[in-house]
């Protein structure tokens, strides 16, 4: 406890596990979750939109889930035993209902697209709706596997879940966004993912000052939210995330720029705010 906590900022990059392969798959499967529940989003909001949009948004879940799996397969020191995983299930391990999760989530995605493509009503609405309800799960169930490493204070924060079902809204938008130019998307459809765009971003700065505002109860998550804001990420932090990932697209949003371009922009400053949640709390040692 009296040990100076500048002394971490300086640990070599080598001592952090988890590298670009865990911020990678939390970005991709924010992507696949986020179309998802963007679209489910504007159901529930009594907004339709056309069947090619339907196809992008089960391409984005299918494609950024398929990219999900293999990362978090790559992350294992035995990838081989990743079957192990669903077949001899340790249901106590957030891992494995994570990879229960995913797994159901890559099923009900099919059953949506079979549904709409052979013209089956009942399958596509049991697809859509269960892919739905799934991809919150998908979404925030990393939050819960990161609190499971109790030895890092930082992940044990309530607001986490929040966090990355915000950046899921934030990246499905966005995403939907970059698709769009591609298809005859139609001006009141750009418009609501302009709105869910600039509403989840909003909601993402708002979540970013509670985390690192709040007292937090322990010496380490302190030295944590000072490496972020005032130490060894402070530059990626206040430039990265804030003035590049957040508000840059949020002005361009709010001036009408390129909603593609804020929208890629946007997608950017996910990846590096998690790279950095990801990395700070690993530079503190454990022994």
């Amino acid at each position: 406890e009296n040990a100076d906590p500048k002394r971490v900022y300086d640990t070599p990059d080598k001592g952090v596990l988890w590298g670009w392969e865990v911020s990678g798959y939390v970005f991709t499967k924010a992507i696949s979750a986020g179309a998802v529940l963007t679209l489910f989003l504007a159901k529930l909001m009594n907004l339709s939109f056309s069947t090619e949009t339907s196809w992008l948004g089960i391409a984005l879940g299918l494609i950024f889930l398929t990219l999900t799996g293999a990362l978090l397969v790559k992350d294992l020191d035995q990838p081989t035993r990743f079957v192990y995983v669903l077949l001899r299930p340790q249901w106590k391990s957030r891992l494995v209902k994570g990879g229960y999760s995913i797994t159901v989530f890559g099923g009900l995605l099919t059953a949506w697209a079979a549904g709409l493509y052979f013209n089956i009503p009942i399958l596509e609405t049991i697809g859509f709706w269960g892919s739905a309800a799934t991809a919150i799960l998908v979404a925030v169930y990393t939050a819960f596997l990161f609190a499971q490493a109790k030895g890092r204070d930082f992940w044990q924060s309530p607001t986490l879940p929040l966090h990355m079902l915000v950046h899921s809204l934030m990246a499905g938008a966005g995403a939907l966004l970059i698709g769009a130019i591609v298809m005859d998307a139609g001006v009141v459809w750009i418009d609501f993912l302009i709105h869910v765009l600039v509403i989840s971003i909003i909601a993402n700065l708002v979540i970013l000052i509670f985390e690192l505002t709040i007292t937090h109860p322990t010496q380490d998550a302190k030295t944590v939210v000072h490496m972020i804001v005032a130490g060894r990420y402070k530059t990626k932090f206040w430039a990265g995330v804030v003035v590049f990932g957040n508000l840059t697209p949020l002005v361009m949003l709010l001036l009408g720029a390129p909603a593609a371009i804020a929208g890629a922009i946007a997608l950017l400053g996910i990846i590096i705010t998690e790279t950095i949640w990801v990395e700070a709390p690993q530079r503190i040692p454990l022994a």
